[in-house]
């Protein structure tokens, strides 16, 4: 799992030239697009909602279900990510999308999805769990959409997450790992459950990512939440029971350009759960493009999921329960 880790970098150079060497035309009529995956394999489809929404000139969706939306129709892109290309609830959304008059593009590894004739499949390489693909899965479209002028990613921006992708790998990669920033936090999360808090809807899909990790590589309990709504909820609570308090901690994802009142809002939150003896541990971030910003965070998180599982004593890459959850599922 660290050497998959550690292939991000490299992951995000080739998964753009691999969308560089594809023609995927979008259609002039476009009035929505969809994004159809589930687990680790959607989260590329956060990615680009949450950093194309600002400028895309019409809505951007994740779904993570097997029903669609009933306005999925003729001028839908329906943009569906499985890393396996067989994830049963992302081919059924698929079918749906199609039955409605979709237009349906895939991406994926193999299996069933990329079975489909006439359809718009972007194979990518195989081998890997898919939470340890994302660089695979994002970069491809992104840089077919850029070809097409849409949700465009210039030269310096994709530049920057490279140069913030290596600069995290080298302070936390290879054989002295461990003693990197992410080892050390990992050290203070040993044996409390973390609550991960992003600010902005971008923040949030880092949070998520950090949380589904956690799950994955550390089989721990984690949880995600997001500013402004966590202020409207969340902290009620926190007031019984007491005793549960001592097994948590907060995690907060704090960049440098979050707007000023998402700021003020995690500065009196992170001494709301202080105030009650909850350990807050602050992340910063520094890159400039939101893209760069919301991918950093993403990377520094995976190396904490793997540093911790080393101090729990477990191999990170095996998800046993899930495997056996599917096999229960086909057999029922």
């Amino acid at each position: 799992m660290l050497k998959i880790i550690e292939d991000f970098p490299r992951q995000w150079q080739e998964g753009w030239l691999l969308g560089e060497k594809r023609s995927f035309h979008l259609p002039n009529d476009l009035s929505n697009i969809i994004f159809l995956g589930m687990g680790g394999s959607a989260t590329a489809g956060d990615i680009l909602k949450t950093t194309g929404e600002e400028c895309c000139p019409i809505p951007l969706e994740v779904n993570r279900n097997y029903s669609l939306p009933a306005w999925v129709g003729p001028q839908t892109l329906a943009l569906a990510f499985s890393y396996s290309g067989n994830t049963r609830e992302t081919l059924t959304a698929m079918e749906k999308a199609r039955s409605q008059g979709a237009r349906v593009w895939s991406i994926s590894s193999g299996g069933i999805m990329e079975k489909n004739p006439g359809e718009r499949h972007l194979k990518i390489p195989g081998g890997l769990p898919p939470r340890g693909a994302l660089g695979y899965m994002l970069a491809p479209i992104l840089a077919i959409f850029n070809q097409e002028r849409f949700l465009l990613t210039p030269r310096e921006e994709r530049e920057e997450v490279q140069k913030e992708l290596e600069k995290i790998r080298g302070e936390n990669g290879g054989a002295e790992g461990a003693a990197g920033p992410a080892g050390l936090l990992a050290e203070k999360l040993k044996g409390r459950i973390p609550l991960i808090l992003g600010g902005d809807k971008w923040g949030g899909v880092a949070a998520r990512r950090w949380k589904c990790q956690f799950n994955e590589n550390s089989k721990t309990p984690s949880f995600a939440g997001s500013y402004p709504e966590i202020n409207h909820n969340e902290m009620a609570g926190w007031e019984v029971p007491p005793d549960i308090k001592g097994i948590f901690c907060i995690i907060q994802l704090q960049d440098n350009l979050l707007p000023a009142p998402i700021k003020k809002r995690m500065e009196i939150t992170g001494e709301f759960f202080q105030e009650r003896g909850i350990p807050v541990h602050v992340i910063p971030g520094q890159a400039h493009s939101l893209l760069a910003r919301l991918l950093s965070f993403i990377y520094f998180g995976d190396y904490v999921s793997y540093y911790l599982a080393r101090l729990y004593e477990v191999d990170p890459q095996p998800v046993r329960v899930i495997e056996d959850f599917k096999k229960k599922l086909e057999t029922n």
